[in-house]
């Protein structure tokens, strides 16, 4: 009897132990409601923002330590919110810089962030759009190792996962990746 019930529980052990990660692990899950009432106060500062420039990240400081520390040696920087950006802004149209605006205050292009991670080396923004007005700068960080969104601003913070079509079929065509 008592072989029989620990060839039961034993059989039960992966079930329970998957349903235990489901908590940890969200990956494709809509955003929550504090999330959804963030966006939409984030889309409506979006909508007022002017002159919006758009900066490439340097390299991963984790992944390419040595192309990272000579670009800090070497090349013109300026930091927004912890990370390095090239100084001089990327020459991106206004309609393009409009487009990617209009796909992040889109809900649809967001997911609830999922973690932990395993295929990035950490987040570390590739792009970043930087604007400011009378009310402070806003600073809005795009990742593609991690596929993540994270937007500051004087309202506060938005740290979300970008959804795979938007993901794959937008953002990193039309700002592609730097090598």
């Amino acid at each position: 009897m008592m072989i029989f019930v620990m060839t039961r529980l034993l059989l039960l052990l992966p079930a329970l132990l998957f349903s235990s990660c489901a908590t940890c692990w969200r990956g494709g899950e809509p955003l929550r409601p504090t999330e959804l009432a963030s966006l939409h106060a984030l889309a409506k500062d979006f909508s007022q923002a002017k002159n919006i420039k758009v900066y490439h990240g340097l390299a991963h400081p984790k992944r390419d330590q040595k192309i990272y520390a000579e670009q800090l040696r070497t090349l013109p920087h300026e930091a927004f919110q912890g990370f390095e950006f090239h100084r001089q802004p990327a020459k991106v149209s206004p309609e393009l810089v409009r487009a990617i605006v209009d796909l992040y205050c889109d809900p649809t292009s967001h997911q609830a962030l999922a973690s932990p991670k395993t295929t990035c080396a950490g987040f570390h923004p590739d792009y970043a759009l930087v604007w400011s007005d009378a009310r402070g700068r806003r600073v809005l960080q795009i990742c593609y190792g991690c596929h993540e969104w994270k937007y500051f601003g004087p309202g506060g913070f938005l740290h979300t996962d970008i959804n795979e079509p938007a993901y794959d079929e937008k953002i990193t065509k039309w700002l592609p990746p730097l090598l």
